[in-house]
């Protein structure tokens, strides 16, 4: 029987030595905060050894865990693609989410971390254009308008809201996108807007890059949403 109550352990465990970090990070001492992240990464690989599974999980193996597990490895899959992101490594980072995805969505759970994270870092890292994406980035953000609007410890989430608003970004749909980065400013920290605005950025930059059709489109959409989301328009 696996024991739930330390991957918990474990997760809180790699959440501290995640924020020691990004502290790190933020007061400029890169080396101590690739420690604190490489700490965290090895520690969560302790989670897969309680799961008894391993990050290269294929779909027959995934299917076949219970919902209680799927739940705790799609967790753990989101939290390693952070901190392979944050150690440099933007495709084993993609990898892990996409993984998270496919538990996600093979268990028909309500959370979508993974599954935005995958999209967003596969158009950043080039491997997907967003007309491929689109059934994948509308069927997330059905999932998440869904959840929002029926869970009201989600409907508190500012990443959440701001997850959303990527989503509708995406898809084109900016007057949606701009009432969820409204919902995320409303609860989010201060500085969480310039957060999401450089990703999208960053989504933009790379779209442009590699020559995807849809990237006008998109520019115009963050030029849409991009005053609001700098805090130089009053809500």
């Amino acid at each position: 029987m696996t024991d739930i109550s330390a991957v918990k352990d474990i997760l809180r465990t790699v959440s501290r030595h995640r924020s020691k970090g990004d502290a790190a990070a933020k007061q400029g001492n890169s080396e101590r905060a690739e420690q604190a992240w490489a700490a965290a990464l090895a520690k969560s690989e302790e989670g897969f050894d309680v799961l008894a599974i391993t990050p290269e999980l294929s779909p027959l193996r995934a299917r076949s865990l219970s919902n209680e597990v799927a739940v705790h490895a799609a967790e753990l899959m989101g939290v390693r693609g952070g901190l392979l992101h944050r150690l440099g490594r933007p495709r084993d980072a993609l990898a892990s989410y996409r993984t998270g995805a496919m538990l996600e969505t093979s268990h028909h759970l309500p959370q979508t971390y993974n599954r935005v994270n995958a999209i967003k870092r596969g158009l950043i890292v080039g491997v997907s254009d967003l007309i491929d994406l689109h059934d994948e980035i509308a069927t997330a953000r059905a999932t998440l308008d869904k959840r929002l609007s029926t869970d009201e410890t989600a409907a508190d989430d500012a990443w959440l809201w701001a997850d959303l608003g990527d989503l509708c970004l995406l898809l084109g749909e900016d007057d949606s996108a701009i009432s969820a980065y409204r919902g995320f400013v409303a609860r989010g920290r201060s500085d969480s807007p310039a957060s999401t605005l450089a990703v999208l950025k960053e989504i933009v930059a790379a779209l442009q890059e590699h020559g995807d059709p849809d990237a006008g489109r998109v520019a115009a959409s963050l030029r849409h949403v991009e005053e609001m989301l700098s805090g130089s328009r009053a809500l």
